[in-house]
């Protein structure tokens, strides 16, 4: 049937009408599955910003692409062409978009299939990206094995070289903006920033056998005892020295990756960075004025987590 020109359809649960381009009820999430309708269904997808959980489509670079995948992959995942080269010309798996359903990912990887792209589906249930890792303090090597102490009165956990399956580098991002916001009965609102605080810190994370094994080495707040005589007064070489020990000692079978400084300005369109603000009490600001100071963090401590597990689950069967 149609109204006001534009086709619509039944739920075939709750019988409501949903626009011909849904792919699932818009009331109650029903798959809408009508004869030839995944041909032309475009997916609901998330925003980067968007905290509701999703299912991650991740490409995965290696196969050979048919022309025109760039507008391809641009229209489906709702991005500019300049977003999309930039996600299919990186050395890593990386995510096209966010899906709000597990039906609207199967649509979205059946379309980039017919341009040649390998695709995987992970739901943000298993990359769990608010789920941190553990927070490595030391590292100890006995007998063959990489003990991975933390600042929890727990026992270590404890990983034979052998097992460790993958070592990913890169960093964390903070910026802290620091902003006066003052209003009053007649004077317009204003807003200022006092101070702007940027911070990167080098990263490593290790993986065993699962993901419960997941460590994450920062270059702050980390005992480098275990180098020896060749540790130094600064932390930034002394993380260097570690990331060099441990590739020295992992087995052949260990995966290593370098690639997220390259591929994080991809990222961004489909896992942005995580913004916080906490905001200071008012207080006067003069006549008829009151005033008061915000504090606005912007990191990517959920994206580089995002990105390393994916890649251990691309790694491992799931």
């Amino acid at each position: 049937m149609t109204t006001t020109g534009l086709s619509v359809e039944a739920c075939p649960r709750c019988g409501r009408p949903n626009g011909a381009h849904r792919a699932t009820c818009l009331f109650c999430g029903e798959p809408l599955s009508a004869p030839g309708r995944e041909s032309q269904a475009l997916p609901s997808l998330r925003g980067a910003s968007d905290i509701e959980p999703g299912y991650n489509v991740i490409f995965l670079p290696g196969a050979a692409l048919a022309a025109g995948a760039v507008e391809e992959v641009a229209a489906a995942g709702r991005l500019t062409t300049e977003q999309a080269a930039l996600l299919l010309t990186a050395a890593a798996p990386v995510p096209i978009a966010r899906a709000a359903t597990a039906h609207d990912a199967v649509l979205l990887t059946q379309r980039l299939a017919r341009s040649g792209l390998r695709t995987l589906i992970l739901s943000d249930a298993q990359l769990a990206p608010f789920q941190p890792p553990r927070r490595a303090r030391a590292l100890t090597a006995t007998d063959g094995y990489l003990e991975v102490w933390s600042s929890e009165p727990v026992a270590p956990l404890r990983l034979a070289w052998e097992d460790i399956s993958l070592i990913v580098f890169g960093a964390l991002r903070f910026r802290q903006v620091l902003v006066r916001e003052s209003s009053g009965r007649r004077a317009k609102a204003e807003r200022e920033e006092m101070m702007t605080a940027d911070e990167e810190v080098a990263v490593i994370d290790l993986f065993g056998p699962t993901l419960a094994t997941h460590a994450r080495i920062r270059a702050d707040g980390f005992d480098y005892s275990c180098l020896g005589s060749d540790r130094s007064l600064l932390a930034v070489e002394n993380h260097a020295r570690l990331g060099d020990w441990l590739l020295a000692s992992r087995s052949s079978a260990t995966v290593v990756n370098r690639d997220f400084r390259a591929v994080a300005r991809a990222l961004e369109p489909v896992w942005g960075l995580t913004k916080t603000r906490s905001r200071q009490p008012f207080k006067r600001a003069g006549i008829g004025k009151v005033a008061t100071e915000l504090t606005e963090c912007l990191d990517n401590d959920g994206q580089f987590t995002r990105f390393a597990r994916s890649l251990f689950l691309t790694l491992r069967p799931i």
